[in-house]
């Protein structure tokens, strides 16, 4: 909406006072201080002797409006303004805007005039800011700023010694002369952030990352900012990129810092005319037609990377450089199918790439090279669109890597975690095994392995590379952790096993290893369940007693009494009531007693302790309590899924329902709240409940809410017919929708007779869609058990043909699903 012009000062004449006095506090409130001006002027020219409030708002419009200008780089008439303000408002504002006004128009002598005139009204922060920008002026030849200065004061004394620096620097003196003539200049000079920029260019050849520190010491609005960009520029990891974001003068002075020649500093300069994100083919075009100003080697590679976005340019880069190598030419193959989202075709060129380099093993970066386009080729199977019952080569892939180049730590966690994930326990515990014989010193290796010794219950070794990742890292906090619980869970297999003595010894190096600031009492409530197994009452009691007040609070010991109890096949209860922990409804919890709660039911998970629903169903009182004050998202998240994975269903909807008043809508949320409502079970979700299941699965792809995608898809996949599909090895179930369209199909079906309800199926049967994935035989077998609810399994199982491998796509998993 354009602007209303202004009223004509005849029209402002005509309005009255009031009126007038309104429209000029409405005027300085828009910021229209221009038009202000006219306002208050007149004002005051009605009546000279009126209160002192018109003055001062006419004084805010000639100053306000005397900064819009300097906003303008109208430095000089900015200054105007200032200057008559004394005579039209009878007041004189602070003068650092207008000396920094007459500084940049580069009224110089004025500007210092005003200087030294106003240097009572200045701070000692305003004047040390104003040196250092006459300071610069000086040192770049405007030495009439220091004429009006006395002899003696820091800006004329200090002059000399920074000029003695800029020459040495500009001459190309040795290091150590420039470096002495800095000594010169104090940390206090008005010279010190050239003294620091100086400093830094010293350094920017042998040792960027220092130069860089020095300069961050630099104030943003020092007038130095322009040397620290380019300081910035030329200790960046990529300074041909940074040298972009330059004026041309800065670009220009960075280059030659940088040792580049006039066609370099020509090349970089027709680089930025190409604009900031040029696309493939004008790169690889300005690449080729500056080939001679470029280093060959380097000209080829940079086009040769540009050819999977522009397979265009492969004829010219072959009579430019000359053909591929075979290697190359493989290379090039698989990026553009990993491009396409061909996964399968990628990785037949990669597994051509590899073959190529395994034929010269001999060379140590051919193995190296290898090895890593295996592992590239173990990142791509997971995402390859495989047959049915095809399962991917990640793990064949990674075993190869390791053949070639067996020092790669986190290659051996990974085929550790893929075994573990397959369920494959004997393979996972071998693979952890070999990490650690040929990384024994490491503790992420050690921490693993910690991890499968305690699985098989071999708590002392366990102990063990525990405590060597101690040795080694002595302040790790998860070695400590884990090697506390190998004590402790050692010490519950002795009191098990009836060997107290040896119990006691293994709690004593628990309690030891912990922390005075981060005991939680489990120790002590081990020492004293283990004085009750015992019969040694008073000691129990006592231990029992320190344990609860370790825990911090009581829905905390409740639970830590239970599960040490319960672990020891004890029952909790006994001990509970003799705490005052008898009656668990009647407990008392806040915010951080759920988030600590939280913290250790999820710890207790992780050590494998199963029944923990039964547990936190006892405290569901003072859980329910305390959750519906939780406020916070990332709280009422953490709980959620905590009670998830537990799991226990009444709390998780209590916990999702508070969620949702204070975020509606989120899926994950949503989510959480439906699972719980339905108990985990998604035949026991109502109809309204599955659309709102439905609609929040489309919210959370359409938002990128990848962990909410994948929680409600792996609920939808309980679905119930499921079952037939199962017991075959097939694909998920359908959608609740077309299961509904299922089952009324199925009905019509059984109210037909016997041979018409077999023509029907066939029918229907015969109008199937050809599916690439199943062979026409098992799809058509797979339907009708479907249809049937079941019925006859045995017969259509006999019917079936074996299961040939079904034709392989070309597409990988993006362009099939499209």
């Amino acid at each position: 909406m354009a602007k209303a012009p202004p009223p004509s000062r005849n029209r402002l004449d005509n309005l009255p006072t009031r009126e007038l006095i309104a429209r000029g506090e409405t005027l300085v409130s828009a910021h229209d201080y221009k038009d202000a001006i006219d306002v208050y002027k007149l004002l005051l020219k009605r009546e000279p002797q009126a209160e002192a409030g018109w003055r001062e708002s006419l004084a805010t419009a000639y100053l306000e409006r005397a900064r819009q200008l300097a906003g303008k780089a109208m430095y000089r008439e900015a200054a105007v303004l200032w200057e008559n303000l004394p005579n039209l408002c009878g007041q004189t504002p602070h003068p650092e805007d207008y000396i920094d006004w007459l500084l940049s128009s580069g009224q110089h002598a004025k500007a210092m005039r005003a200087y030294v005139a106003h240097a009572a009204d200045r701070s000692p922060a305003e004047t040390a800011e104003l040196e250092t920008r006459l300071a610069a002026l000086a040192l770049s030849g405007q030495k009439e700023v220091l004429q009006a200065l006395p002899p003696d004061t820091p800006l004329r004394q200090h002059l000399n010694a920074a000029q003695a620096a800029l020459r040495a620097y500009t001459q190309d003196e040795p290091e150590d002369r420039v470096r002495d003539a800095l000594k010169n200049i104090s940390i206090r000079s008005p010279y010190r952030d050239w003294r620091q920029v100086l400093a830094a260019l010293l350094k920017l050849e042998t040792a960027p990352a220092e130069a860089l520190a020095l300069v961050e010491r630099i104030a943003p609005d020092s007038p130095y900012q322009s040397l620290v960009e380019i300081v910035r520029a030329c200790a960046a990891a990529e300074p041909a990129r940074a040298l972009l974001a330059l004026d041309p003068i800065q670009r220009e002075l960075a280059g030659r810092l940088l040792g580049l020649d006039q066609k370099q500093l020509k090349l970089l300069k027709d680089w930025t005319r190409l604009g900031v994100h040029p696309n493939d083919k004008t790169s690889f075009d300005f690449i080729i037609a500056n080939q001679a100003t470029l280093d060959a080697e380097s000209a080829r590679r940079a086009a040769l990377a540009l050819l999977p976005a522009y397979p265009a340019g492969l004829k010219i880069h072959t009579r430019v450089f000359g053909p591929l190598s075979p290697f190359e030419a493989a290379r090039l193959q698989a990026l553009r199918a990993e491009r396409e989202g061909e996964i399968e075709r990628a990785l037949r060129g990669w597994h051509t790439c590899a073959e190529h380099l395994i034929q010269d093993a001999g060379n140590p970066d051919s193995r190296l090279g290898a090895a890593l386009i295996l592992r590239h080729m173990a990142e791509l199977a997971e995402d390859e669109d495989l047959a049915w019952g095809e399962t991917p080569k990640t793990r064949d892939y990674l075993e190869q890597s390791l053949r070639l180049d067996p020092d790669d730590r986190d290659v051996y966690l990974k085929l550790a975690k893929l075994c573990r994930e397959a369920g494959d326990d004997k393979e996972y515990h071998q693979w952890v095994e070999r990490a650690v014989k040929q990384f024994p010193d490491e503790p992420q290796i050690l921490l693993a392995a910690v991890e499968t010794a305690t699985a098989r219950k071999a708590y002392k070794k366990a102990a063990g590379f525990a405590a060597r990742v101690l040795e080694l890292d002595p302040i790790n906090p998860k070695a400590r952790s884990i090697l506390i619980n190998a004590h402790l869970a050692h010490a519950r297999k002795q009191i098990l096993a009836g060997k107290y003595a040896l119990a006691d010894k293994e709690l004593d190096s628990a309690g030891r290893l912990e922390r005075d600031n981060a005991r939680t009492g489990v120790v002590e409530l081990n020492r004293g369940l283990l004085a009750s197994r015992q019969r040694q009452p008073e000691r129990a009691r006592q231990q029992l007693r320190e344990g609860v007040r370790l825990a911090g609070s009581p829905v905390l010991a409740w639970l830590r009494l239970a599960v040490e109890a319960e672990r020891l096949d004890l029952d909790p209860s006994a001990f509970q009531r003799d705490l005052e922990l008898g009656n668990p409804r009647k407990l008392a919890a806040d915010r951080a007693d759920v988030l600590a709660l939280t913290r250790a039911v999820n710890a207790y998970r992780e050590e494998g302790f199963d029944d923990l629903g039964s547990i936190l169903r006892d405290l569901e009182r003072p859980l329910k309590h305390a959750i519906q004050r939780l406020d916070q998202e990332d709280d009422l998240a953490l709980v959620c899924e905590c009670l998830h994975e537990v799991p226990c269903h009444e709390l998780l909807e209590t916990a999702a329902a508070r969620a949702l008043e204070l975020h509606p809508g989120q899926p994950l949320f949503v989510y959480y709240l439906i699972y719980g409502r339905a108990e985990g079970d998604i035949d026991d979700v109502k109809d309204r409940d599955y659309d709102r299941l439905e609609r929040a699965l489309e919210q959370a792809k359409a938002v990128k809410d990848h962990r909410a995608v994948t929680a409600i898809n792996q609920f939808f996949s309980q679905g119930g017919f499921g079952s037939p599909f199962a017991r075959l090895g097939g694909p998920p179930p359908m959608p609740r929708k077309m299961q509904r369209e299922m089952e009324e199909i199925r009905e019509q079906l059984q109210q037909l007779p016997p041979a018409l309800r077999g023509q029907m199926l066939d029918a229907i049967l015969d109008d199937l869609p050809p599916d690439d994935d199943f062979p026409p035989e098992i799809q058509r077998a797979l339907m009708k058990l479907m249809l049937l609810g079941g019925e006859g399994l045995g017969d259509i199982l006999d019917g079936m043909p074996d299961f040939p491998p079904p034709p392989r796509g070309r597409g990988g998993r993006h362009k099939r699903r499209s």
